[in-house]
């Protein structure tokens, strides 16, 4: 009863808090990182809807230092400005979570959740008993909730309490680097890895897997180190390198439950590997993915923001059956012939040294990833202009 009074008094207190009409606030991963769909709908508001106000907001002075050296703003989530800005805001804009800005007042604020992706497989189904208190709040409150595919978004929008989101059919901002409608905005660590890849001079195979619930999404199928020697061996032979990012849940940075510290003795003996290079919790995978010839994954949704790229890709996935059988898909990527499929690593160092010598795919493969991408990004959906629409709404 108290609790649903609170929530009760916040709103209300929310509410009738005055707004500023083009006032904006942003955030990523608890406050964590500046990345993905917000980061990227942040810089492009701001270079060309300057009559917005975008403000960053987190809880890492190093992000804050970062926005500010680029004459944009940013405040600390529990600062006094911080917490100002939060509540005069017109619209909160997020990845994640609410806590992604500022999770008391978020969540009873006019919101739009950017979402990080399009995922290829199914997600659980969440029950929520039924609130009223809640129902009160969101049938007042305008939320949103990005997707660029109606059909797909459906299983999303079914795990969030009723009447809290609206869907919102557009693409992801972050795309827009991807379709050159945006420059890339590079941190200190993501130009020193992007000065390093380029004095090589050597192909990159990008290798970016989804999480598992066991928090061991890289190379399942190894028994021994060796294994991994010789896809080393394999990427130097063939004048190449590994570029690997961990999903951000298996950072120990990250908090997520899924985290597993078994995973950091397969990284450490990787870290020794003169082909192998690693990309660091804080860099944005869209501002970098361009630098990647080619694309290793398994189930991940960055197989369909690479399809803007139009470069190969490579399916490496050793539990697929498993998964199939566990997990499910609502689109089944290995199977639509986009690229080519390895069942373990030795057929991935086969792959590798089969692609790196001849990478011209057949005219049919060609045709076949132009219209998977257009049916998850849809052309109809004007590009990132439904998302601004909503924004310039009094």
């Amino acid at each position: 009863m108290i609790k649903n009074f609170i929530k009760i008094l916040i709103f209300f207190i929310i509410k009738i808090t005055p707004k500023k009409k083009n006032l904006l606030v942003f955030g990523d991963r608890a406050g964590l990182r500046f990345a993905d769909n917000s980061k990227h709908l942040f810089l492009y508001l701001n270079k060309y809807k300057n009559k917005f106000r975008c403000i960053w907001i987190t809880k890492d002075e190093k992000i804050i230092k970062l926005i500010n050296n680029n004459n944009f703003e940013a405040y600390k989530q529990n600062s006094l400005k911080g917490i100002y800005f939060c509540l005069i805001a017109n619209w909160h804009l997020f990845n994640f979570v609410e806590e992604d800005i500022d999770s008391k007042i978020t969540l009873y604020a006019k919101s739009i959740l950017l979402w990080h992706g399009v995922l290829p497989k199914k997600v659980n189904e969440i029950s929520h008993s039924t609130n009223f208190v809640n129902n009160f709040i969101f049938k007042r409150t305008e939320k949103y909730f990005v997707y660029p595919n109606k059909e797909l978004a459906e299983p999303f929008l079914n795990r969030f309490p009723k009447y809290k989101y609206i869907l919102l059919q557009s693409n992801l901002p972050r795309n827009l680097v991807l379709e050159n409608k945006l420059n890339y905005f590079h941190s200190d660590s993501e130009k020193s890895l992007i000065k390093r890849i380029e004095t090589t001079k050597k192909k990159i195979f990008g290798y970016f897997p989804t999480w598992r619930e066991d928090g061991l999404e890289i190379f399942r199928d190894i028994k021994s180190n060796d294994e991994l020697e010789n896809l080393n061996s394999t990427l130097k032979k063939n004048k190449s390198l590994l570029l690997l990012k961990k999903h951000m849940n298996s950072e120990k940075k990250d908090g997520d439950r899924r985290y597993n510290p078994k995973i950091e003795k397969m990284i450490n003996f990787l870290k020794k590997k003169d082909s192998v290079i690693f990309a660091d919790y804080d860099l944005d995978l869209n501002s970098i993915l361009y630098k990647c010839d080619y694309l290793i994954t398994d189930y991940s949704g960055v197989v369909f923001d690479y399809l803007y790229l139009k470069r190969p890709i490579i399916f490496y996935v050793p539990d697929y059956d498993e998964f199939k059988k566990n997990i499910g898909f609502e689109i089944n990527i290995i199977e639509k012939n986009i690229g080519k499929i390895a069942k373990n690593i030795k057929e991935l160092s086969n792959i590798i040294s089969e692609i790196s010598n001849n990478d011209i795919e057949k005219p049919d493969q060609i045709e076949i990833k132009e219209n998977l991408k257009e049916k998850i990004f849809n052309t109809n959906n004007n590009g990132i202009e439904n998302i601004i629409k909503i924004l310039e709404r009094t």
